[in-house]
């Protein structure tokens, strides 16, 4: 299932900055191949405002003793989804540093892309749970690890619409980010779905029919119908 997490056939360089020594960091390609490299981007939120629909790609800071963590989680999300086209991977000159080429599946639609980097930065944390349930909401009690909490916490507080979006309904039809706004990207998945109740989230998270899944990874969630 998991041969092949990487790409190695194309290096992606860092150019402008050195790695980041702590992890989940995120750094923005420009909407073609060409050899650039923005600064760091602690801010998941904030880094949306360069996770546009035609961005090639970003980097991200890892832990470099876990480096297919996120490849497996991700490969694992994409595998319920039943996407056809799956994000790429590739290693880069550090460590600690991969570059990812999300599917256009992510890429598509805002929601699913704040959504992709957060599942990105769980994903950094794939080698604690050993089912997906609990890299996907935590079992992370004796961790102590204030990055990890504040993962899973934004996991949580949106539980109800992972459930939904994993269930096949992967459509955001929401008012989405204002980008006339100072902040638009306060609009992401945490701020528009944490502690929502299931009638508002059926609302704005409907069946795409470009994406027909027959898995209900679920059961009788109540969010299905």
């Amino acid at each position: 299932m998991f041969r092949n997490l990487f790409n190695n056939k194309i290096s992606y360089r860092l150019t402008t900055v050195f790695a980041p020594s702590d992890v989940g960091l995120y750094s923005a390609y420009p909407e073609s191949e060409l050899c650039f490299h923005s600064y760091w981007d602690t801010c998941r939120e904030q880094f949306h405002k360069k996770f546009r629909k035609n961005c090639f790609g970003f980097f991200l800071s890892v832990k470099e003793e876990h480096l297919d963590a996120v490849p497996k989680f991700i490969f694992m999300c994409e595998n319920l989804l039943e996407l056809n086209s799956k994000t790429k991977f590739f290693k880069t000159e550090y460590k600690n540093v991969i570059f990812i080429k999300p599917a256009a599946f992510w890429k598509s639609c805002y929601m699913r892309r704040s959504l992709f980097t957060l599942l990105c930065r769980q994903g950094i944390f794939n080698f604690i749970g050993a089912k997906f349930e609990d890299i996907l909401f935590g079992n992370i009690d004796d961790q102590n690890n204030n990055k990890v909490d504040a993962t899973y916490e934004f996991a949580r507080m949106t539980k109800q619409a992972y459930l939904r979006f994993f269930c096949g309904f992967t459509k955001y039809v929401g008012a989405g980010p204002n980008y006339n706004e100072y902040f638009p990207e306060k609009h992401g998945w945490v701020e528009e779905f944490k502690n929502k109740g299931a009638d508002y989230i059926k609302t704005v998270l409907v069946s795409d029919k470009n994406y027909n899944l027959k898995v209900k990874f679920y059961g009788n969630s109540i969010l299905l119908s």
